[in-house]
């Protein structure tokens, strides 16, 4: 799932989630409502809807169920597998909390894999990650359980503080500008200004430092191991493959685009005035303008 929500903002929930059943899945028409009606209710959509998504020029829903919205998108096709790129962007802390949760209940009680790429998420949020990977210069610095970190670097010399965000400490931890923060402290920049060179160097040292202490640690994870519950995949699995036919396609297509029309006339407008606008000042630099006839050949324009 992409960091930004792809959702015409005419549409309401429902259709949004029937689109996608209509354009994705097998079956019946009544077996596709089935899974939209499924989808629904477990990412808990049902009092909003048949309430539209909305956008600068339409008011809807909320900036939560808009994300879960995006999530249902992608869900309908029951994945094993769901990578979200920081699914909480531009959310309140509420919010993404509540969006975490209805991922981890996804994870949990569903058994799928949810991966996803976060930034300075709340407390709330980390104690509900059950691994964690922290990635500088594209160096791994630790994989491994979420509750386990904080006395990992504890034990590196690197101690988060009390009643402080753990993943606040890691991302500043992590950063080269908080070593040009300590330079200032400590007075090593002087009037020449900022030696570049030096931080970069300590901080690759460091990197290094935090990149072979995991590799050397007893909570290393080894990438050749595969899970007991994993089945290889031998190529002669039969390929499950959705063929929607072309007319179908470009009817859902046709009428989602004639709703979206009919629903927020105002970008038609808009689109007619620019036409009508540029035909106007094409006209008019080139009114009365004579054909070019090349030099030479006895005739004028």
């Amino acid at each position: 799932m992409q960091q930004d929500d792809i959702l015409f903002q005419t549409m309401t929930v429902r259709e949004c989630l029937t689109f996608a059943a209509r354009l994705k899945l097998p079956g019946s028409e009544e077996e596709k409502l089935a899974r939209v009606e499924f989808m629904i209710a477990t990412l808990k959509l049902t009092k909003c809807q048949n309430t539209r998504i909305g956008g600068p020029l339409v008011k809807g829903v909320s900036g939560g169920e808009r994300k879960r919205t995006s999530i249902g998108v992608e869900l309908i096709t029951d994945p094993n597998l769901i990578f979200l790129d920081e699914p909480t962007t531009g959310l309140d802390s509420f919010t993404a909390t509540a969006v975490m949760e209805t991922l981890g209940d996804l994870a949990r009680k569903e058994n799928r894999t949810v991966v996803s790429t976060i930034h300075q998420p709340n407390t709330d949020i980390f104690e509900m990650f059950d691994l964690l990977v922290l990635l500088a210069k594209g160096k791994i610095i630790y994989f491994n359980k979420s509750n386990l970190s904080v006395d990992y670097f504890g034990n590196l010399g690197h101690m988060c503080p009390e009643l402080s965000n753990p993943t606040d400490y890691f991302m500043t931890m992590m950063s080269k500008e908080s070593i040009e923060m300590d330079h200032e402290e400590e007075g090593k920049i002087g009037l020449a200004g900022v030696d570049h060179a030096a931080i970069e160097a300590e901080y690759a040292a460091l990197i290094e430092f935090f990149h072979n202490s995991y590799e050397t640690s007893e909570l290393r994870n080894d990438p050749t191991i595969i899970h007991p519950d994993c089945i290889p995949i031998t190529g002669d699995e039969e390929a499950i493959s959705v063929v929607t036919p072309w007319c179908y396609q470009y009817k859902l297509l046709a009428t989602r685009n004639f709703l979206n029309v009919v629903r927020l006339p105002q970008t038609s407008y808009v689109k007619l005035l620019t036409t009508c606008v540029t035909a106007t000042f094409v006209a008019f630099f080139f009114w009365q303008a004579g054909a070019y006839v090349p030099a030479g050949n006895g005739t004028t324009p």
